[in-house]
């Protein structure tokens, strides 16, 4: 691929009720995620790190960090980060790389990492469809854009093929299991920069070495 001037990270993280019984582990998960991509930031010579952040319940899609280069950010804690309601998986996925897509558009020279991170499966949707965000998924991977889904509570590869996601990781329902699998996303994470920087990385490319572990 040419080279890629523009890491842009979209993280969509599932803030419904469900996940209470992982706010903590989620928390400290999330904030390691950020450090990682702050440290490849600072070593990336001309490659910049971008950042979009959202989460996601039955009550509403907040952005909590608009995309913006990365330097000091915002980390979750007890009072933006609060697990209510129910899962709107769709709407979320829709909202954001609708809106992420629009604030590109015009520019070359970019790659975007989506990271999805839920305990369940769709439950209340309004907007988009399993169809839609399928489609939308199918015509970004074709526009630099790789989408990764981190599930539990649920056939997570079934999950993914469904919205045409091909990188997918599962995770048992514990803070333990969450902490792990989120090791395993940052050293793919690590390897994804790494290609970059060689310029051997294709979007069709697999991000986890071994999708099939939890």
């Amino acid at each position: 691929m040419s080279l890629v001037k523009k890491v842009c990270n979209l993280i969509i993280l599932d803030e419904s009720g469900s996940m209470a019984s992982l706010q903590q582990a989620t928390m400290s998960t999330f904030n390691e995620l950020i450090q990682s991509i702050s440290a490849d930031a600072a070593k990336a010579g001309e490659r910049e790190q971008w950042i979009q952040f959202y989460s996601f319940n039955g009550n509403g899609i907040k952005e909590q960090i608009p995309l913006q280069k990365v330097s000091e950010l915002m980390q979750l804690n007890e009072n933006n980060y609060r697990p209510d309601s129910m899962t709107p998986l769709f709407d979320a996925i829709g909202h954001a790389t609708g809106k992420l897509r629009y604030a590109l558009e015009g520019e070359t020279g970019y790659i975007v990492l989506v990271t999805i991170l839920t305990d369940g499966a769709e439950n209340a949707s309004k907007e988009f469809t399993a169809t839609t965000i399928a489609n939308i998924i199918k015509e970004l991977q074709n526009q630099n854009w790789v989408f990764t889904y981190i599930g539990t509570n649920q056939d997570v590869a079934k999950e993914a093929a469904r919205m045409n996601i091909v990188n997918h990781a599962r995770y048992e329902n514990n803070g333990l299991s969450l902490k792990s699998m989120m090791v395993k996303e940052r050293s793919a994470r690590e390897k994804f920069y790494t290609k970059l920087d060689n310029k051997d990385f294709n979007t069709g490319d697999k991000y986890f070495d071994d999708e099939s572990k939890p």
